[in-house]
C-alpha cells in the first residue's frame, strides 16, 4: 500500500520539511498544493523547481500530483484565465515529474435545499479536452476530483466518456460520492481504470438533515467504511496512492480539534499500515 499526503495543511513548510515528514512517517508520495505560501507554486523559478524535483527524487519521494486551485463550472466569466492557470500547473507538474494535476468542477453544495446552480457542461468538456491535449504533450494527466455535482461515479463516468481523452482520470475523494448516497462498490466499478488517486478522509453526517455534506473527523473516528473501501479498491486492481487530505484550512470542525499536522500524519500512517497488514495476513 502506497501512502501520500496533501500539503494543504502544510502552508509555509519547505521542501526539506516535507521530505523529513515523509520519511519519518513512512510516506513515499506527496501531492503538492499550489498556492501562495506553499513550497512550490506556478510562480517558482525554473531553478527552484529543478532543485525541488531533485530533492524529492533523491529522497525517494514521488510527487503524485499538483493540487491546483482551478474549478470549472463552464459559466464563469474568467474561464479562459482559469484554463490558462491550469496549463501553468501542467507545466509545474512536468517540471516536478508529477503524474497529474487536480482540477475540480461544478458548484459547492452545502445545503440540500439550495437548488440547482448554473453549469455549462459543454464548456466544461471543451476546457478539459484542451487541458488534456496540452498535458498529453508534456506527459501529464488531468485528474478530476469527485466534488460538487461531479461527485459520483455515475456522473463522472458519463463526463469521462464525453471528454474522450486517454490522459483524463479521477481522484476518488471517498467522502463525496458517499454523501450523495452512491455505494463505494458502485463508484469503484464505474471509475474502473480511470481511478488514478485516492483522497482518504473520514466523517459523520451533521445533525442538521438539510446539510448535504458530512462533518469531518480524524481518520478512523467517523462513519465511512474505510476498510471496505480499501478492500474494494485493492480487489479492483487499484495500485495508486492512498493520500490523506487533511483540511483544517477549510473545515471549522477540524480547526476546533487543534491537532498538530505531524500528529495527524503519524496517526494516518499507522492506521493505514495496520489495515494493510490485516489485508495481507
Amino acid at each position: 500500500m502506497k501512502l501520500s499526503f496533501s500539503t494543504l495543511p502544510c502552508e509555509g513548510w519547505s521542501v526539506e520539511q516535507l521530505i523529513e515528514s515523509c520519511k519519518r512517517y513512512g510516506f513515499t508520495g506527496i501531492e503538492l498544493k499550489e498556492d501562495a505560501g506553499y513550497a512550490v507554486t506556478i510562480d517558482s523559478t525554473e531553478e527552484d523547481l529543478r532543485q525541488a524535483a531533485e530533492k524529492f527524487r533523491n529522497a525517494g519521494i514521488t510527487v503524485t500530483n499538483i493540487g491546483t486551485r482551478v474549478i470549472f463550472n463552464g459559466v464563469e466569466s474568467n474561464g479562459a484565465e482559469r484554463l490558462a492557470e491550469l496549463k501553468r500547473n501542467i507545466e509545474l507538474a512536468h517540471a516536478l515529474e508529477a503524474k497529474g494535476v487536480r482540477v475540480m468542477l461544478g458548484n459547492y453544495l452545502r445545503f440540500k435545499n439550495a437548488g440547482e446552480q448554473p453549469i455549462d457542461r459543454e464548456q466544461i468538456v471543451r476546457y478539459l479536452r484542451e487541458a488534456c491535449d496540452y498535458a498529453s504533450e508534456r506527459g501529464v494527466q488531468v485528474w478530476i476530483e469527485t466534488h460538487n455535482e461531479f461527485s459520483t461515479g455515475q456522473v463522472l463516468r458519463q463526463l469521462l466518456n464525453e471528454i474522450d481523452r486517454d490522459n483524463c482520470h479521477v481522484i476518488y475523494d471517498i467522502i463525496h460520492p458517499f454523501e450523495f448516497g452512491e455505494a463505494p462498490e458502485e463508484t469503484v466499478r464505474l471509475f474502473g481504470r480511470n481511478c488514478a488517486h485516492i483522497h482518504m478522509k473520514d466523517g459523520v453526517p451533521f445533525d442538521d438533515p438539510n446539510i448535504h455534506e458530512w462533518k469531518y473527523t480524524r481518520t478512523g473516528e467517523g462513519a465511512l467504511p474505510l476498510r471496505s473501501i480499501v478492500q474494494t479498491l485493492e480487489a479492483s486492481g487499484y495500485d495508486g496512492y492512498y493520500s490523506l487530505e487533511w483540511e483544517p484550512k477549510w473545515r471549522p470542525e477540524l480547526q476546533q480539534l487543534n491537532l498538530d499536522v505531524n500528529d495527524v500524519l503519524a496517526s494516518y500512517s499507522s492506521i493505514m499500515k495496520r489495515m494493510a497488514e490485516v489485508q495481507n495476513s
